[in-house]
C-alpha cells in the first residue's frame, strides 16, 4: 500500500518545483519512488536527516537544500500516523514533527499518504499526542500538560540508547494521551505552555489532498 500511495503522489510532482520530502516509512516510498523522476530539475527540503539519507541512497542527495535556503515549498508530501475525514490529523511517532509542520504548513500543495487503518473517527485514537519540548523544562510541561488538559503524560525514550530520544532539533518528546477526544483548538492551546515548540497535531491544512489506500490496491482522496 505504501508503494501504492508513493506511485499515485507522484503525478503531482513537475518540473522545476521545491518538494517538502515527509518522514517515516510511507515517505521513505515516495522519496524512492520520485527518483525514478531524477530527469526533473526539482529542490528537495528533508524533514529529518533519515529522510535525507533515503535522498542520497536514492541518488537525489545532490538536490537537498535546508529550508532556510529556498522561499517556498510548493509540494510537500507526507504521511500520518491518524487522519480523521475532516483532515484532522496526528504525526510524529518518527519524532520529526517539528520540521515536519514548518515545511507542511508551508506548503502550497500538501499530499497525505495513508493506509486505510490510519483513518479514525478522532484522534488520538491509538496514538499518544507528541509534543517537541525544551530539555531543560521537559517535566515542568508534562505536569502543565497533566494540569491544564488532564491524561497522562510520558518522556518518550527509545531502544538503542539509553535515556530520553533526542530529535534532529536537539530537543525532547513528551508523549501525552488525554482522557478521551481532542479537538483542533488544543494545537494552539498547547504551545501556550512555555517550554512546548511544537505538537503533532495538524488542524491547520484542511486544504490537504489525503490518498487513502487498502490492501485491494484501490486509492481513495478524503
Amino acid at each position: 500500500m505504501k508503494h501504492l500511495l508513493a506511485t499515485h503522489a507522484l503525478r503531482y510532482v513537475k518540473g522545476g518545483m521545491v518538494i517538502g520530502l515527509g518522514s517515516g516509512t510511507t515517505a521513505r516510498e515516495f522519496i524512492k519512488a520520485l527518483a525514478a523522476l531524477r530527469h526533473l530539475d526539482l529542490t528537495l527540503v528533508a524533514t529529518s536527516a533519515d529522510s535525507e539519507v533515503v535522498a542520497y541512497e536514492v541518488g537525489l542527495g545532490d538536490r537537498l537544500r535546508p529550508m532556510w535556503a529556498v522561499d517556498k515549498i510548493d509540494l510537500a508530501v507526507d504521511g500520518a500516523d491518524e487522519v480523521t475525514r475532516g483532515k484532522l490529523m496526528l504525526k510524529g511517532r518518527g519524532g520529526a514533527l517539528l520540521r515536519e509542520k514548518v515545511v507542511d504548513y508551508a506548503a502550497e500543495k500538501f499530499v497525505v499518504l495513508v493506509e486505510r487503518h490510519k483513518v479514525v473517527d478522532f484522534i488520538p485514537a491509538r496514538n499518544p499526542v507528541p509534543v517537541e519540548v525544551l530539555p531543560w523544562a521537559w517535566r515542568h510541561v508534562a505536569r502543565q500538560i497533566e494540569k491544564k488538559f488532564g491524561g497522562s503524560t510520558a518522556l518518550r525514550t527509545g531502544e538503542g540508547k539509553l535515556g530520553p530520544v533526542v530529535t534532529d532539533n536537539g530537543n525532547y518528546i513528551v508523549d501525552w494521551r488525554p482522557e478521551g477526544p481532542i479537538d483542533e483548538r488544543v494545537e494552539d492551546e498547547l504551545k501556550q505552555i512555555p517550554g512546548v515548540l511544537e505538537t503533532g497535531i495538524f488542524s491547520k491544512r484542511k486544504d490537504a489532498v489525503v490518498l487513502v489506500a487498502d490492501e485491494k490496491g484501490t486509492v481513495e482522496e478524503l
